[in-house]
C-alpha cells in the first residue's frame, strides 16, 4: 500500500493523507480526537493542554500522526508509536488510533490512512504494525480483515498510575 497525496485534500471530495509534525499544522484534530473518544465510549479525558503534550511526543519522535483531509478539513487520523517485542527483539509499530468521521467511512480514506502508517513503519525498518479495536466494533474488524490483518486473541489491560508530583 502507498499513501495518498499531500496537502489539504483534493477538490473531488477524496481525502489526501499527510503526516503531521505539529498539532498546529492541522485545524480540527483535537475535535476529531474527542469524537473518537465518544465513539468508543471511553472514559478518557482529553486534557486542555493536549496539543502541547502531543507536540512534545511528536518532536521527540515517540509519536507519528497522519491526517486525512478533504478541502482543508480533517476527516480522519491515525497515530503510531514504536514498540519492541521482547520475544523476538524486533521493533514494530503500534497503531494507537485510527478514526474517521462517520461521513467519510467506506470511501477508501481509512485504507489510505493505514497505508501511510504501514509505509512509514516499513521505511523505518519495522517488521510489523499491531493494534487493537473494541470487540463490539464489527465494521472495524471486518475492515482490518479486508486489509489482510490477522487476529491475535488477547485481552488488553490498563493500570492507572498516580501522577508523579501530584498532590493528594
Amino acid at each position: 500500500m502507498s499513501a495518498a497525496g499531500t496537502g489539504g485534500g483534493t477538490g473531488d471530495g477524496h481525502a489526501a493523507v499527510r503526516r503531521v509534525h505539529a498539532v498546529g499544522d492541522v485545524s480540527g484534530l483535537r475535535a476529531l480526537v474527542l469524537d473518537h473518544v465518544r465513539f468508543e465510549g471511553s472514559g478518557a479525558v482529553v486534557p486542555d493542554d493536549w496539543a502541547d503534550r502531543v507536540d512534545a511526543h511528536l518532536r521527540a519522535g515517540r509519536l507519528r500522526v497522519f491526517v486525512a483531509e478533504v478541502r482543508d478539513r480533517v476527516v480522519g487520523y491515525a497515530s503510531l508509536t514504536d514498540e519492541v517485542s521482547t520475544w523476538t527483539g524486533q521493533g514494530y509499530a503500534h497503531l494507537d488510533c485510527l478514526y474517521l468521521h462517520e461521513a467519510h467511512r467506506g470511501r477508501g480514506t481509512g485504507r489510505r490512512l493505514v497505508a501511510a502508517a504501514v509505509d512509514d513503519a516499513h521505511r523505518r525498518g519495522l517488521g510489523q504494525v499491531q493494534w487493537q479495536t473494541p470487540a463490539w466494533n464489527r465494521s472495524a474488524t471486518a475492515f482490518y480483515e479486508r486489509l489482510g490483518a490477522t487476529r491475535t486473541a488477547k485481552e488488553r489491560f490498563t493500570l492507572a498510575l498516580p501522577v508523579v508530583g501530584a498532590r493528594a
